[in-house]
């Protein structure tokens, strides 16, 4: 069911995920209003490095190592402001923004985009994400990290997948986006197909 959180007296929002958890919904709440209004905020969407820095930093320290940390639910307050920075604090609306943050680190922005893929293509849309089990996820990386042949980059980009799957909440795909992704799958499945004819050619 879609939790919705009072950031004011003038504003309620929708949460990017649904949360069960009423710490992880205070920090979320938290993490809006800060975004919007906590000097010197209100300035618009926030960089990925504000979550690959967070996240990071809370995977070094140990703090994702069991499900019963009490830093998970300040997980809420990252996602938080993330919500926060999309919205303009005079109008109350939805900025104008191609992504949830702003993309600059390619393996993020890989998963970010596969995140919306899974949203739009693949049915992630009928299963809405849950503080739960994104508090699963998070666990399951930071126990897996060092397991990870390229463990910086696959968390970057798994954390990517996941921003990008919840970006789907906030912003509809366009059809540029749509056609853009339905012209690199024909080409995959191109290269697929070529790569399959090649060893046949050569058993004649």
């Amino acid at each position: 069911m879609p939790t919705h959180v009072r950031v004011t007296s003038r504003l309620t929002v929708q949460a990017l995920l649904d949360i069960d958890n009423a710490e992880f919904a205070r920090w979320y709440e938290l993490g809006v209003w800060w975004a919007m209004y906590g000097e010197p905020q209100g300035c618009g969407p926030y960089p990925d490095s504000y979550l690959i820095e967070t996240i990071g930093d809370g995977r070094k320290k140990g703090w994702y190592n069991s499900l019963l940390s009490g830093h998970f639910p300040m997980v809420g307050f990252k996602l938080g402001i993330v919500h926060g920075g999309m919205l303009d604090p005079a109008t109350l609306q939805l900025r104008t923004s191609a992504s949830l943050v702003v993309l600059d680190d390619p393996d993020f922005t890989k998963g970010y985009h596969a995140g919306r893929h899974y949203y739009f293509f693949e049915g992630g849309n009928e299963r809405r994400l849950t503080d739960g089990l994104l508090t699963e996820y998070i666990n399951g990386w930071a126990l897996e990290y060092h397991r990870w042949r390229e463990p910086e980059g696959c968390l970057r980009f798994v954390l990517g997948c996941r921003i990008g799957e919840l970006s789907g909440q906030l912003l509809p795909m366009g059809e540029e986006e749509r056609a853009g992704i339905e012209a690199e799958e024909r080409r995959f499945m191109a290269e697929y197909a070529a790569s399959r004819v090649i060893p046949m050619v050569a058993l004649h």
